[in-house]
């Protein structure tokens, strides 16, 4: 404790110093520049060898002392590493990557309750992306395994919302059944409601093996309209899965088990087991493969909609800068009927998903997400005398502003547009909702 406090006053009073610290010379830069090119190209030995020299200029800027610590843990200066990261933290206490990093350093040189207690104030952050999470909470596993415990973390939320279109009526006034005439299209219903959202999720480690551990998530999901309560959702979920994960590469088999009821009554249980592959080329770029089979249980009254499903999807996710992110994906899926003569469940779907992060201020987070996709249904409806195709485009602004380090208010929008060949199955659908979150 007390090295600690020591190391603490010397960072503070180098912190202030460096308020008089020249900037770097021309021919430092040049210097500095050559230095990123090295740690690009993961040359860290040389990365390290100019930027622990230069340093000592510019101990207020935290993209060089972040490369210097990153170039210093992969050469094994841990003390160096851990100091430059907590430069970085001082200059810039809510980026949340440093205090990844951080505490992977901490935990590399054995201070396991730093490390522990840095990793459990990241899975707190809003917005963290899943792979990053999935990865913290290996390192905590990684912990609670030397102390032989487990790890417990939950995440709440409650809000309101508006939605335009709850029965996803027409957009046009009018459709045609031939030979029977034309015929006046449900018109969109608008409405708001209450919604509740509860995650809880526990990690505990297999044996001996380095790196293995199963985790447990309990989620519901809960919206209540205020009028249209036949439109009422609510959504009990279960995901056990096995995780390995090692220095680059995290595998995951995850099953599910969800219970979802409409307008208070049940509809049906869907069942899936997906494996999945996460890999890290660099720190900046990371990719995901995913393959997911499933089978939906619809109640006897509904039993027509009965089906099995598959689903691929593979993406990849970039870190411009440790709190900037674009995240591409791809996907496809195949659903077939059961049994009976409904001509809306084959269909076969492809698309694209694009989800931008941008941690904007220390305490504000914006998400954009964006995507486009395809369904084609298999059968021919001799009602409409057509095979019918739709296609979707949709869009999201989330905005999260954190009010302390476990409370966030979120401000979401979302947006849906959708076209087919039946011209009853176009509609416009937007909903707009603000929330209160807490981590604990």
């Amino acid at each position: 404790m007390t090295s600690n406090r020591f190391r603490s006053f010397v960072l503070i009073g180098a912190l202030a110093f460096s308020a008089h610290a020249y900037a770097l010379s021309d021919s430092e830069k040049g210097v500095y520049e050559e230095a990123k090119k090295f740690y690009a190209s993961k040359e860290y030995t040389r990365s390290y060898a100019i930027l622990s020299t230069l340093y000592l200029e510019a101990l207020d800027d935290p993209k060089l002392n972040f490369y210097l610590g990153r170039s210093a843990y992969e050469v094994g200066e841990l003390s160096a590493a851990i100091a430059a990261f907590e430069r970085v933290m001082m200059l810039e206490p809510d980026n949340v990557y440093n205090r990844v990093e951080l505490a992977r350093a901490q935990q590399s040189a054995g201070l396991s309750s730093e490390a522990e207690e840095g990793f459990a104030k990241v899975v707190q952050y809003p917005g963290l992306p899943q792979n990053v999470r999935d990865q913290v909470e290996y390192y905590l596993s990684a912990i609670a395994k030397q102390r032989q415990r487990s790890f417990f973390s939950a995440t709440a939320r409650a809000g309101f919302l508006y939605d335009s279109n709850v029965n996803f009526g027409s957009s046009d006034d009018i459709y045609i059944l031939p030979a029977y005439g034309v015929f006046p299209a449900a018109h969109s219903v608008s409405d708001t409601a209450h919604e509740e959202t509860l995650r809880v999720t526990h990690l505990y480690d297999i044996g001996e093996s380095k790196g293995a551990m199963i985790r447990n998530q309990l989620g519901l999901y809960n919206r209540r309209y205020s009028d249209e309560h036949g439109y009422d959702l609510t959504v009990f979920s279960y995901n056990p899965a096995m995780i390995y994960s090692n220095e680059r590469s995290l595998y995951e088999l995850v099953a599910g088990v969800d219970r979802v009821l409409l307008g208070g009554n049940n509809y049906y249980m869907q069942y899936s087991l997906q494996p999945k592959w996460m890999y890290s080329y660099s720190s900046s770029l990371r990719q995901t493969v995913a393959f997911k089979i499933g089978r939906k249980n619809y109640t006897e009254t509904a039993n027509a909609l009965d089906s099995r499903n598959i689903q691929m999807q593979a993406g990849l996710e970039y870190y411009f800068t440790p709190a900037n992110s674009l995240r591409g994906e791809l996907f496809s899926s195949r659903q077939i009927k059961n049994s009976g003569n409904r001509v809306d469940v084959n269909y076969n779907e492809t698309g694209a998903n694009f989800l931008y992060t941008n941690q904007l201020l220390p305490m504000s987070i914006l998400q954009a997400n964006m995507g486009v996709k395809r369904r084609d249904y298999d059968d021919y409806s001799t009602l409409f005398q057509s095979n019918r195709t739709d296609k979707t485009v949709y869009g999201s602004i989330n905005l999260i502003q954190r009010l302390t380090k476990a409370v966030s208010l979120e401000f979401l929008g979302n947006y849906n547009h959708t076209d087919s060949t039946i011209s009853i199955y176009h509609f416009d659908k937007y909903t707009l909702g603000l929330s209160l979150s807490t981590r604990f």
